[in-house]
């Protein structure tokens, strides 16, 4: 129990000292949980040891594991997003999905790679809570190039959750699909229902609740994750499907009144213990220290992050109609970046015995990459655009990516037209 304690007043002090050292001078376009996960990995047992992630910890990680989908799940906006958006992200995740199939076996078969499952999915993530606030944020880039970015971040983020949810069931058999396939449906019944029965009069109910009793309002909304959360667990499914179907809920329920204050208060009680203890605790598990002591890592590594890009890439030609040639790059770059879903499933397969520790340290620092790099990337790129100077190299390279993967995608559909 001490060590619990102690295990406790450590990440605390952790989740405090992220954001304010994210605050200085070269640290700016660097996301907390990136800092949060690395100093997890330095006060873990490959490092400092003097945080383990289990017992009290292993339980709290995993409440706050399902709090970060439940968070995802009331910042998804369809009508900000757009249906046309959503439509192209979803070909273009399906597209990278299947090209992230190929290229893992093959790595898989040299021996490169294990759980080939797992990794194409963990290569096709997109993630769309960190891109929010980044594209909140900044000037660069036009509205239309923001609306596709988070409209392939949703489909980026939503379809791996679900795949990965299959994936890392007990059994891979036809039965399990169809019970996520049900729960989902069951899920989404539910959250349409309370779209279909919301009201005026419910919403200043809630409302007034808030004013009145500031407690009540999100006592209940813990209750409805914790409920959902608890049925995707006894149907065998991951319980982040279970938390992103109560905040979608959750939303449907507050968005667009003067109720939506509730979803406020949601976030700081996740983002401000819950979820910093589940990346925390996450980094704390990796040991990253293989990849300064084995060269093979390192390739790995490099591998991974190129994989990162080169797979949201190559079907990006899919846009030409709706964007700018020269948003592609930046909209290359955005959807590349990924870390928190990568996490969850490198935790959850390590913990299942599917992924190596090789594997997993690899895959987790090539995410954050993705997410202290990339972003920059794309944003000097747009306003490379914006000041009409010449295109640089990452842009040419990814350009390149970009018309490689339509001549394939072109070639593919062709002869599957043809016969």
């Amino acid at each position: 129990m001490p060590n619990d304690f102690q295990n406790i007043l450590l990440i605390s002090c952790i989740a405090v000292l992220a954001p304010l050292i994210s605050r200085a001078p070269g640290l700016a376009n660097v996301p907390v949980v990136a800092i949060e996960l690395g100093m997890g990995v330095l006060v873990g047992p490959s490092v400092a040891g003097l945080v383990t992630s289990d017992g009290i910890i292993d339980f709290l990680s995993r409440l706050g594991l399902a709090f970060l989908f439940f968070q995802a799940g009331f910042e998804f906006r369809l009508k900000t997003v757009g249906a046309d958006a959503l439509r192209l992200g979803l070909i273009a995740w399906s597209t990278s999905l299947a090209l992230a199939a190929v290229i893992v076996t093959l790595l898989y078969l040299v021996g490169f790679v294990n759980a080939p499952v797992l990794i194409a999915i963990a290569l096709s993530t997109t993630a769309f809570g960190i891109l929010l606030p980044v594209l909140r944020q900044t000037t660069a880039g036009s509205d239309d190039l923001k609306r596709y970015v988070l409209g392939a971040a949703a489909v980026g983020e939503i379809g791996p959750l679900l795949l990965a949810s299959v994936a890392l069931a007990k059994d891979h058999r036809l039965d399990q699909l169809l019970i996520t396939l049900l729960f989902l449906a069951l899920s989404i019944g539910c959250v349409f229902l309370v779209a279909r029965f919301r009201s005026e009069q419910t919403s200043s109910l809630i409302l007034r609740r808030l004013a009145d009793d500031e407690i009540l309002p999100v006592r209940a909304s813990l209750v409805l994750l914790l409920g959902f959360v608890y049925l995707a667990n006894r149907f065998g499914i991951e319980i982040v499907i279970g938390a992103y179907a109560a905040g979608l809920a959750v939303a449907m329920l507050v968005h667009g009144t003067e109720a939506e204050v509730l979803e406020e208060r949601l976030t700081m009680i996740g983002s401000g213990f819950f979820v910093p203890v589940f990346f925390i605790a996450s980094g704390a598990e990796l040991d990253l220290s293989t990849l300064a002591s084995n060269p093979w890592s390192i390739v790995r590594l490099a591998v991974f992050c190129l994989l990162f890009l080169f797979i949201r890439a190559a079907p990006l030609q899919l846009y030409r109609q709706a964007l700018d040639k020269r948003d592609m790059p930046a909209l290359a770059l955005l959807t590349s970046v990924t870390l928190p879903l990568v996490v969850a499933i490198i935790y959850l397969g390590v913990r299942k015995g599917q992924i190596s520790t090789e594997n997993a340290a690899a895959l987790v620092g090539a995410a954050v990459i993705t997410v202290t790099v990339f972003p920059a990337l794309a944003l000097s790129i747009c306003a490379a655009k914006q000041q009409s100077r010449p295109p640089g190299r990452v842009e040419i390279f990814v350009m390149r990516c970009s018309e490689w993967g339509l001549k394939r995608f072109e070639a593919v559909f062709g002869a599957v037209r043809r016969k």
